[in-house]
């Protein structure tokens, strides 16, 4: 799958306030936007402590334990209901656009995968989101909290209250590369979910097949090769899973301002993620 596309930095702006007057940001280590990729690569892996709530402790190279990532009954379809009609209050409903807690759809049947990352899955016609989400994270071992921070870094949509419909066409982003135009192949907002999850659970089983790995690695701070990149020292599967699919760490800059936006060479996927499952799960690496 090719490089995929920066998630918007807004997708963590709405999340809920409690949070934001309690920000501390102090980055330490030589991170600067600016180094050279050869530079970079000299660098020694950097640190950086962000910290969003009071709770947790940005680390570059642990962002997500392997326990969390694949707790996929760490909510059920009610809880997963009321989190969306919690998140997204004032919800518009238009013929044209309707929040995510009352959006439905047809989750399409699937064969359980040849490859061993998620069960079959029945044909079920104009389901709630919700259930989409659930009957996923159950198929692919994947925790349905994972798959809605992910909704929420890719496209905003947990929190969105007039979505559009493209947004629900990418929801998470899959076959839509930097490079290029979201593959139409993919579209759909079940199709997304599952072949998110489908993902996540391929670079767990496999993962000597993709280019992040335990270990240290060189990671670029944004597509532009220009804005350089900083050995990164990966510590578990489940944050290399989330490099493999957003191929990006936060700058200095971009932690600088955890809810918004950092400079021409932040990239924000990775630093949503872990900001959005933080406030409103608690520590994504279980802490």
């Amino acid at each position: 799958m090719p490089s995929r596309r920066q998630p918007d930095p807004r997708s963590v702006v709405v999340l809920r306030a409690v949070a934001v007057a309690s920000i501390l940001a102090v980055i330490l280590g030589g991170l600067a936007a600016g180094r050279g990729p050869a530079e970079a690569e000299a660098a020694s892996p950097p640190h950086h402590d962000l910290a969003v709530a009071g709770v947790a402790v940005f680390d570059p190279g642990y962002i997500l334990s392997d326990r969390v990532l694949s707790d996929s009954r760490s909510l059920n379809e009610a809880q997963v209901q009321s989190f969306l009609a919690e998140q997204a209050p004032g919800c518009a409903f238009t013929s044209e656009t309707t929040c995510l807690r009352a959006y439905r759809s047809e989750l399409p049947a699937r064969a359980a995968s040849t490859g061993g990352q998620c069960a079959a899955l029945p044909r079920e016609s104009g389901v709630l989101a919700s259930r989409i989400v659930v009957q996923v994270a159950h198929a692919c071992r994947i925790n349905p909290k994972v798959l809605l921070v992910m909704l929420q870094k890719e496209q905003g949509l947990i929190t969105a209250v007039s979505p559009t419909q493209r947004a629900y066409r990418v929801a998470m982003g899959y076959g839509c590369p930097d490079s290029a135009a979201c593959d139409t192949e993919f579209y759909g907002f079940a199709s997304q979910v599952y072949r998110a999850a489908k993902q996540l659970r391929s670079y767990l089983l496999d993962p000597a097949h993709w280019r992040y790995r335990v270990g240290p690695v060189l990671v670029k701070f944004n597509p532009q090769a220009t804005c350089g990149a900083a050995v990164v020292d990966i510590r578990n599967q489940a944050t290399a899973a989330l490099y493999n699919y957003t191929p990006y760490q936060p700058n200095a800059a971009a932690l600088a301002n955890p809810h918004g936006q950092g400079d021409a060479c932040s990239s924000y996927g990775n630093r949503n993620f872990w900001v959005a499952f933080t406030e409103w799960f608690g520590s994504p690496t279980g802490g």
